[in-house]
């Protein structure tokens, strides 16, 4: 792995060791690391460093160089130069064996979990198991040994339990545990705050700030700028590649950051102006709906309205969604689109009606993964391009036409409308999916989770386009785990508790708190 490769200045080994050991406690340090792959430069020399019992934030934009700079640290990629230390050692890291034997372990964003097995087995999935007479498993010494590492990560589960079985929060510490278990010190841990509640949430921190004072360094990756305040003790930023910023808790600065992440002549939307619209005429309305956990749901939707469907994980407020497009079955009360009575019986009674949805996962619900760009675009808009009704022939000239041009409408960053929707980021993804229905001429958009799992600056391009969205007389209803952007997008939102509505806010009474507050519920009634 040489230092001087591509031309980066980088220390040599005895200086570099020598600087690490005028600054005890950093058990990771990378300098002036580089990688280059054909035609571009994805780490451009970054400098890192990790302190023991350290709980170190990872910012950037999808495309900045942080899965790259995690698959050199985890040795699942050679840099092109720079250097890695460990505890002041240079390492030459060739395969994740490596990494894990020096003490690094990555929790990746769906925990590398096996659902199926239980939590016992997932701890010593990659190990050497304990046998009786050299043979047979010795299952009881399994589960002795996952007690205590459960013990050890505070979690006090069953550990024969199926993980599928677990909440997303007890998942996260058992994959913790699991890296913990391998003698891990450096715990690089991949959005893992994603499918957690604002409660498991803060049970995750309050086990990871346990962990560090036991001497454990975490690399924490997230999208979520009020968690990384709330758990990080430093904060680097990578922005194409490169090092864009470093700070310390006290000098944590939310516009710097920001800053630092998009580019100084990027526009970052922190705070939207929710201004009273002059809505339109009632396009969609429910009136006494009910089906699965929904009940008594009653709303009216206006043209340029965008509509909040507020609330706690299984409260109804994504349940709503899926009963509003026909996902699942209404089993009373009335809907209304336009004025004119309408009947759900599938998602095409919805389609028709120019309703579209957004699901929550894009991965598993939206994409079509292996397919193009512009098949993913065009995939609820196919009927438009039957040359023969019979045959049922497919013109792609002008398929590919009106994709090109809902990509480029949209600024969806791509090699091209042919290549795979698996090559694009997070936040190009989740804009061809907006862009399939803009192209339909829907006219309510459903968004459940618009943002899941983008960086900041896809955030607020997707902001602007829910409310360009609006803007052109359609009306949205959005739903979000994360509570802050009920203020940011919404002009409206309804409050959901154990499925039904419990309030409604808007203008400055909409706020976190009061989001929250309606959500939980009062104290007595807990």
């Amino acid at each position: 792995m040489s230092s001087n490769k591509v031309g980066v200045a980088s220390p040599t080994r005895d200086e570099a060791t020598s600087n690490a050991r005028e600054r005890p406690g950093v058990v990771l340090e990378v300098k002036g690391l580089v990688k280059e792959y054909p035609g571009t430069r994805a780490l451009d020399g970054v400098d890192i460093e990790i302190r023991q019992g350290e709980i170190h934030a990872l910012l950037g934009e999808n495309g900045a160089g942080k899965s790259t700079l995690i698959r050199s640290i985890c040795g699942a990629s050679r840099p092109t130069a720079g250097q890695i230390f460990i505890d002041g050692r240079p390492v030459e890291l060739n395969s994740p064996q490596e990494a894990q034997d020096l003490g690094i372990a990555v929790v990746h964003q769906h925990f590398n979990l096996v659902p199926q097995l239980s939590v016992a087995e997932n701890l010593f999935l990659s190990q050497t198991l304990p046998r009786r007479m050299g043979v047979f498993v010795n299952w009881s010494v399994i589960g002795r040994r996952a007690k205590k590492l459960l013990e050890r990560v505070g979690l006090n589960i069953d550990p024969w339990t199926e993980v599928s079985k677990l909440r997303p929060d007890e998942s996260a510490m058992v994959a913790i545990a699991k890296a913990i278990g391998s003698d891990a010190r450096i715990v690089i841990l991949d959005e893992p705050t994603s499918a957690l509640l604002p409660a498991e949430v803060s049970i995750l921190f309050g086990h990871m700030r346990r962990l560090a004072t036991e001497g454990h360094s975490f690399l924490y990756v997230s999208h979520r700028l009020t968690e990384v305040f709330e758990i990080a003790d430093r904060v680097t930023v990578l922005r194409d590649g490169r090092r864009a910023g470093a700070w310390t808790r006290e000098e944590m600065s939310r516009k710097a950051i920001i800053k630092a992440i998009v580019g100084g002549d990027k526009p970052w939307i922190e705070e939207t102006d929710v201004s009273r619209i002059a809505y339109g005429e009632s396009v969609f309305a429910a009136a006494a709906l009910a089906g699965g956990k929904v009940r008594d749901l009653t709303f009216e939707l206006r043209s340029g309205e965008i509509l909040g469907f507020a609330g706690l994980p299984g409260s109804g407020a994504e349940e709503a969604l899926d009963l509003l497009f026909g996902r699942s079955a209404v089993a009373g009360g009335h809907l209304t689109v336009h004025g004119k009575p309408l009947t759900l019986r599938s998602p095409r009674d919805a389609k028709t009606a120019g309703i579209a949805l957004v699901p929550k996962n894009r991965h598993t619900e939206s994409l079509l993964s292996g397919a193009s760009v512009r098949e993913n675009i065009s995939l609820p808009n196919l009927d438009r391009f039957v040359s023969d009704p019979f045959a049922r022939f497919i013109r792609r000239g002008r398929e590919r036409a009106e994709s090109q041009g809902v990509a480029a409408k949209l600024a969806i960053k791509m090699p091209g409308i042919e290549s795979s929707i698996d090559s694009l980021s997070g936040g190009n993804q989740q804009k061809a999916i907006l862009g399939r229905w803009l192209a339909s001429g829907a006219k309510i958009f459903m968004l459940n989770s618009p943002t899941a799992a983008v960086d900041i600056g896809a955030k607020a391009d997707i902001y602007n386009l829910i409310r360009e969205i609006a803007a052109s007389g359609a009306a949205v209803i959005f739903t979000s785990t994360e509570v802050e952007e009920f203020p940011r997008v919404c002009h409206r939102v309804i409050i959901f508790r154990d499925g039904v509505v419990v309030g409604e806010l808007s203008g400055a009474t909409a706020t976190e708190a009061n989001i929250m507050h309606l959500a939980v519920g009062d104290e007595d009634e807990r």
